[in-house]
């Protein structure tokens, strides 16, 4: 019996670092990539963000939009990576000067909201990416300005800003509320800097007002709960919606990320800026 438990236990390490590998793997059209190989193909697109825009741990609204038939020849580049906040998309910028894009899509802000929430949430955050500060809305602040205000200096791309999508779907819950100041302080930022704001977090909470949800599902801590998520997404059949309505979400899959009822609408936004030279 010994023997069994322990080839159990081996058969689900190798399985579990399958899955890990599957919802970490870099976009093969990152940003980097695209730089080093110097493509000359044209126009480029640059969806700069967090897990959300990565598409592995939630619905892939990048390679979606590379698919449009009316994109056929674009190039769409994916530069997203779970986990980041503002200070990692800082460290992209040189690459994107070097590439000049023709649009910009940054979301970003997730990541930076959860780690005001606790001293447990910064403690993850500040291990994986070697942080010395804290995070706090005026970090936030002052970091997407610098963003916005780089990219815009130093490329010549239409920039268009979405805010960060809801944290959890109870609107009467502390980290809803924290996600929807974020929304807010995005906005002024974007408004003031005149770069293209569009209203995500806006989008998604009206339309779980509208929406028939006996129970509204709050955002609560739980990296197992996120991680079950995604191992049953990359074990099975199931779509992010599927795993979100099992898990009692709408527009989300574990709380914090988008299934594709809620990427359509980030998909759609974003289309509506690309498509609007070509009508």
């Amino acid at each position: 019996m010994k023997h069994l438990a322990k080839l159990w236990l081996l058969l689900f390490l190798v399985f579990e670092s399958c899955v890990i590998f599957q919802a970490t793997k870099v976009p093969t059209n990152n940003l980097k990539a695209v730089v080093e190989t110097k493509s000359n193909k044209s126009p480029k697109i640059v969806f700069l963000g967090d897990s959300i825009t990565h598409g592995r741990v939630s619905y892939d609204y990048v390679a979606s939009i590379a698919k449009h038939p009316s994109l056929a020849d674009y190039q769409i580049i994916n530069e997203g990576i779970n986990s980041r906040l503002t200070d990692q998309i800082l460290e992209q910028l040189e690459n994107l000067k070097q590439l000049n894009p023709d649009i910009v899509f940054l979301l970003i802000g997730t990541n930076d909201l959860k780690a005001t929430l606790s001293e447990e949430e910064y403690n993850r955050y500040a291990n994986l990416w070697k942080l010395k500060d804290p995070v706090t809305e005026e970090s936030f602040v002052r970091n997407l300005t610098k963003i916005i205000q780089t990219i815009q200096k130093d490329t010549k791309t239409k920039l268009v800003v979405f805010s960060p999508p809801v944290l959890g779907e109870d609107p009467n819950s502390i980290p809803f509320q924290r996600s929807k100041r974020f929304a807010e302080l995005t906005k002024q930022v974007v408004t003031k800097e005149k770069a293209i704001y569009k209203p995500l977090h806006e989008t998604l909470s009206k339309g779980l007002d509208e929406s028939k949800l006996n129970v509204k599902k709050p955002y609560i801590q739980s990296t197992w709960g996120m991680y079950w998520t995604i191992l049953k997404y990359y074990s099975s059949t199931s779509s992010w919606n599927d795993l979100g309505d099992s898990n009692g979400y709408y527009y989300l899959t574990d709380a914090i990320h988008l299934n594709e009822r809620g990427g359509k609408i980030l998909e759609d936004m974003a289309l509506e800026e690309i498509l609007v030279g070509k009508r």
